[in-house]
């Protein structure tokens, strides 16, 4: 009989939707009683018997941090966070990350170990590129968004995820990928940087979603006719499966993956941007064990009730609890930051 882990994976929801899975199953269309021994035998490999529910948290009053193995057999997800980002142009600043690996760890360790140097390195040879404040620019004073290009800015930020895949190419042992989601905070603005399926989420403190990034996934219409036009196909390894990609990813924007053509899941990050103002009172990050089970508009309410009497880091407990109690059978990484 399936484990309890492996039961979940074919189940639904809360919401009705099937939950998402990366990796791919092999599958002998010839014998139906080898198809169920091999989905059985491959599926025993990604999820253990019993959940793992130690959890690593860490907090200050700015922001909580919580982490959970759960059903897998494996924990994948790496993270980071800076405040200040750097002491010096970027000293106001503060910087959050997670990063959600898939078959193996190596991508996702390196990424979170590299991502914010490659992206200091990239920020301030923008500045170093502006020669319309040079009285700004020979200073260690904190760069504010509205003394920085906007567009330069965002071309800074998207440039850091192809030179990051580029080293990531160099050093990566195994097969590995990762996806991941960003937020940078500066003193007037709210930046969501993200590839892949991990999301982030701007709520109000009646717990209304403000803004939110949009996962690049397979189902996605314009990300289905990038990948045609890059070469690639979408399609479902067996009937009632999940959209991937080539036949393996079930996203559409990757770091690391280097055994697949990289025009066709490359590491391209979109950016959201938000005031920071009065409206704005939380950040959400989180990987996709989270939003399988959960919509932005659910983890919203649910942090905004229990804010007035919950330390932040109780928050993240419970929501992790609160994922695993929906049957989420992936990893589970959050970050909640007050604005």
């Amino acid at each position: 009989m399936l484990h309890a882990g492996i039961d979940a994976l074919f189940g639904r929801n809360r919401d009705g939707h099937r939950t998402r899975h990366i990796f791919h199953l092999r599958r002998r269309h010839h014998n139906h009683d080898h198809d169920h021994k091999d989905e059985h035998y491959d599926l025993s490999k990604f999820f253990l018997e019993k959940p793992q529910l130690d959890k690593l948290s860490i907090h200050d009053s700015t922001f909580a941090f919580g982490a959970m193995q759960g059903w897998r057999s494996t924990m994948e997800d790496k993270h980071k966070h800076l405040i200040p980002f750097d002491n010096h142009a970027w000293k106001s600043w503060s910087y959050f990350s997670i990063f959600d690996g898939h078959n193996g760890l190596d991508t996702a360790q390196n990424a979170s170990e590299q991502l914010d140097i490659h992206l200091l390195n990239e920020l301030n040879h923008m500045l170093d590129n502006q020669h319309t404040n040079v009285a700004i620019l020979d200073t260690d004073e904190s760069r504010r968004s509205s003394q920085i290009d906007l567009d330069q800015l965002y071309t800074a930020i998207k440039q850091t995820y192809f030179e990051l895949d580029k080293d990531l190419r160099k050093i990566v042992k195994d097969d590995s990928g990762c996806v991941c989601i960003t937020c940078l905070i500066s003193p007037e603005k709210i930046y969501l940087v993200h590839i892949g399926d991990s999301r982030g989420i701007i709520i109000s403190n009646d717990g209304y979603v403000l803004a939110h990034t949009d996962d690049h996934k397979p189902e996605d219409l314009a990300e289905q006719e990038r990948i045609r036009e890059a070469g690639g196909k979408i399609s479902k390894s067996f009937n009632g499966g999940v959209l991937r990609v080539e036949n393996q990813l079930a996203m559409t924007r990757v770091l690391g993956d280097f055994a697949m053509d990289k025009h066709v899941v490359p590491p391209m990050a979109d950016i959201i941007e938000y005031p920071r103002n009065s409206l704005a009172s939380f950040i959400i990050l989180a990987c996709d064990g989270i939003w399988d089970v959960m919509t932005n508009e659910e983890v919203a309410l649910f942090v905004i009730h229990r804010a007035s009497a919950n330390k932040l880091e109780d928050i993240v407990s419970q929501l992790l609890d609160e994922c695993l109690r929906r049957k989420s059978t992936d990893n589970m990484s959050v970050y909640i930051v007050k604005v």
